[in-house]
């Protein structure tokens, strides 16, 4: 079943197009990956989805109602994970439930169940100084899960930590997604992180930019997908396609 669904959506700024015709869908439960060369519009686009901005021509539709300038209808996690400094990660992780008036008290018993189930267990009455940044990126992605919307919308999301944590945190989040049955759709600039996270990956390139390609990733029965000669494949075809 399509959860989203974006329709001919074209934004300009200035008279300069920077993205035009931009088509697709996510299913439920899918997990997309959008990549592209800087400057395509990727932002842009995810800008548009959120409700903070508002395409010159098309439509979006959430669940098939259009969602066109509408914000507080998707879950939106920026590059960086934007925990409050001067609150414990229990008071950072419940904020959406605090946003909608819910006493203090009520909303940390509310995310209390989850932290072991997002890997944080015994950080609740930390600060997010304390914590490395594998561990910042689990809470900030547990707050995203409580603003409670359907689709997750993730800028980029493990681009801030090393090689050997992102390894750590592709795998976490192939198993936290199908244990909460997430639907996302994120940005990224890594091939590696694409094929290793997505169902399906979305090319965007050109000026303005549009969806060149997409990409069904088949993972086969391998136990490391990453090592195959289908990997090796999928991954000389986006580079071409990013070349073009």
């Amino acid at each position: 079943m399509k959860l989203l669904e974006v329709e001919n959506v074209t934004q300009e700024y200035e008279g300069t197009r920077i993205i035009e015709g931009v088509s697709f869908s996510v299913e439920k439960g899918e997990t997309v990956c959008l990549i592209g060369t800087s400057g395509v519009g990727k932002t842009t686009l995810f800008q548009i989805l959120s409700g903070l901005n508002v395409p010159v021509e098309g439509r979006v539709l959430l669940n098939g109602e259009n969602v066109v300038g509408a914000t507080g209808k998707v879950s939106y996690m920026l590059q960086k994970d934007m925990l409050l400094p001067f609150k414990t990660i229990e008071d950072n992780v419940s904020l959406p439930y605090r946003i909608k008036g819910m006493p203090r008290k009520s909303a940390r018993e509310k995310v209390s169940p989850y932290f072991g189930q997002f890997g944080i267990e015994g950080t609740q009455k930390k600060y997010p100084g304390q914590l490395s940044g594998g561990m910042r990126q689990r809470a900030a992605f547990m707050r995203t899960y409580f603003f409670g919307h359907e689709l997750m919308l993730l800028d980029e999301p493990f681009s801030a930590l090393d090689e050997i944590t992102k390894q750590e945190m592709y795998a976490w989040y192939v198993k936290i997604s199908k244990e909460l049955s997430l639907t996302t759709l994120f940005i990224s600039h890594s091939l590696e992180e694409a094929l290793t996270l997505s169902d399906r990956i979305l090319v965007m390139g050109g000026k303005p930019g549009v969806i060149k390609e997409e990409i069904v990733v088949e993972r086969g029965s391998e136990e490391d997908f990453t090592t195959t000669q289908r990997f090796t494949e999928y991954k000389k075809r986006l580079k071409s396609l990013l070349l073009q």
